[in-house]
């Protein structure tokens, strides 16, 4: 492998690293001001986390200010599952053999993970529209619900590749086989 790739890869690992853990700390510091607006509901709930305002709808109604929380939760937990794998991929591949079963799985999981994001997103979206007719407003909601189409489509690239993965090592175990 060239000393190009070898550098690319090197920043990518290391950019998967930053992303795995930016996303754990947003979504811990969302867990930790969740928990905060149950004592302080006016301060926590205007700034739930990097400009995340919820004050309208928590103050619309508890238990939709509850599930949009857990909503935003559950996308970045899945986004740092995301990029946990992409972590995996780099610690587990072999350049010199790089079609093996566990990296065509992690690839599968990350497929998977997309997917769970992109769906999510969508009915996320669809259920801040409701409070966005009702006139209430969601500042930055969009920012920490992200673009499912884009998740999807991702999914979807990540699905074609782990099937082409899986023919390699089909490819493979018979190129074995023949030797």
């Amino acid at each position: 492998m060239s000393t190009k790739s070898t550098i690319i890869l090197k920043i990518l690992n290391v950019v998967s690293w930053i992303a795995f853990i930016g996303t754990c700390v947003k979504a811990g510091s969302l867990l930790v001001s969740y928990f905060i607006t149950k004592y302080y509901p006016e301060i926590a709930a205007k700034n739930l986390s990097i400009g995340l305002d919820l004050s309208q709808l928590k103050a619309y109604d508890e238990v939709d200010y509850t599930i949009m929380v857990f909503c935003i939760i559950v996308i970045t937990i899945f986004e740092a599952l995301l990029f946990y794998t992409l972590i995996q991929i780099f610690m587990k591949i072999n350049m010199v053999n790089p079609f093996h079963e566990t990296i065509g799985k992690l690839i599968q999981k990350m497929s998977a993970f997309a997917l769970i994001i992109g769906i999510f997103s969508k009915v996320v979206v669809s259920y801040s529209e409701k409070f966005t007719a009702m006139k209430i407003p969601l500042p930055n909601i969009m920012e920490h619900i992200g673009l499912g189409d884009a998740f999807l489509f991702f999914a979807l690239i990540l699905y074609f590749i782990s099937q082409l993965f899986a023919k390699g090592i089909e490819l493979q175990k018979e190129n074995e086989l023949t030797i």
